[in-house]
Formats: C-alpha cells, structure tokens, sequence
C-alpha cells in the first residue's frame, strides 16, 4: 500500500468520510491525516523516515500547486478589471474599429481600410442601406498596412448627403489585375460601456463594436459643438 492510499485509509479510520463522488483531498486534510498517521503508528514500529519525508514532499506539493491556482485566480480577476477600466477610459475618445458601417452626422468622418496584400489602387465606395451608391473615392498606392481618408459627406456630384447610416465597401486591384476585397475601418466616438457581454462593448455613434476590434485611439474628441 503506497503512501497516499495509507494516509486515506488512515483517514476514514477516524471518521473523516466523504461521498466518493466529490472527494478530493486538499492541504488542510492532508496534514490533518499526517497528523493521525504519527498519533497512531506503533511505538515499536515507528514509520519508516523516508516514507514520512515523501509524504512530507507530497504535502509540500499540494500546498504549492493550490497556491498557485488561487494566485491564477487572483490574476484573472485583475485581468477583468484592468478591461473595465480600459474600456470606461475610452469614453468621449475617438476610436477606430473593423466595421463597415458608417454613420454621418453633417461632419467629416474618418475612414480607413487595410489589405491582407499588396494592392496597386484600392476603391471605396460608400453605399446607403439599400445598395444605392454615393460616392466612391480612389486611393493609389495604398500603404501595405491600415491606410486612412476622410469623406466629407458628398456624393459623386458634390451634392451632401442626408445624414443617417452608410455602409463602407473596399475592393483592391493587384498589379496582376486581380480583385481583392479590403477590410474597411471607421472612426467614430465613444459615448458609453456595456459589461452585460462576456467582451466589453463600446457604445459608440457608429454602433456596438467590440473592445477587442479596435485599432486605434485618438486622444482629442470630437470638435466642439459636433453633436451626436
């Protein structure tokens, strides 16, 4: 009989029964029946010291791993709060996210938009919710990495248009002729926090985005007198 199958024994022996089904032997119990083990051993057959010492080491063991645990608990939770309070301090800042939707407010709006390769032209095009396209801008040369314009919120005539939600599509051409889609990115204000999710969700004026989606933060706000 090995150490730990001793020491169990010796534990339901002197009443320390538990269901089968949950039992698990933490620190406290496992010094506990040590404890027993020297009470009740034979005074003319003491127990072996190597052995004791093992059980010692094992004792030792389990008190380190179960400190652990309780310190990766610990961490987690700062974890979480550290997200929190990361998330509230984006209130009132400019973020940038992977979104395609846009909401126009009579102001400027900061788009952006990146490839997961080399193009030679990116087009974007920037679509009302039912597919009719305003306007579209040209951008030669684009940058490998995230790449950023401004649309001043006129259509192809130069006519400004209605306020309201817009839609971003970005396509790409390669220098072969091929046809890449892009991923479009929008700039827009935070106004609130929602920690009802397992993720913090920015409320912002472009919508819900995710705290993990966002790309950039800028520390100046909107202009003055700029509405939502």
């Amino acid at each position: 009989m090995n150490s730990v199958s001793a020491l169990q024994e010796m534990g339901v022996q002197t009443g320390n029964k538990t269901d089968k089904a949950s039992q698990e032997l933490g620190k406290n119990d496992f010094l506990n029946l040590l404890v027993t083990q020297l009470k009740n051993q034979d005074p003319l057959k003491p127990s072996d010291p190597t052995e004791f010492t093992s059980q010692l080491a094992q004792y030792s063991s389990l008190e380190q791993l179960q400190n652990i645990s309780e310190g990766m608990d610990g961490l987690s939770s700062m974890e979480e709060e550290f997200g929190r309070m990361s998330a509230l301090s984006l209130i009132d800042k400019q973020v940038t996210a992977e979104t395609d939707k846009l909401k126009f407010d009579g102001e400027p709006v900061e788009m952006g938009f990146r490839f997961s390769d080399s193009v030679e032209k990116a087009t974007v095009t920037i679509k009302g919710s039912n597919g009719q396209i305003f306007d579209q801008v040209e951008v030669k040369q684009p940058l490998d990495g995230n790449n950023f314009i401004q649309w001043d919120g006129t259509d192809q005539n130069g006519q400004s248009v209605p306020e309201g939600e817009y839609y971003i599509e970005v396509a790409g051409s390669t220098a072969e002729g091929g046809k890449i889609a892009g991923t479009p990115m929008v700039e827009s204000r935070v106004t609130g926090v929602d920690f009802s999710d397992s993720e913090s969700i920015l409320l912002t004026t472009s919508g819900r985005i995710p705290f993990s989606e966002i790309t950039r933060v800028n520390n100046s706000t909107l202009a003055a007198g700029s509405q939502d």
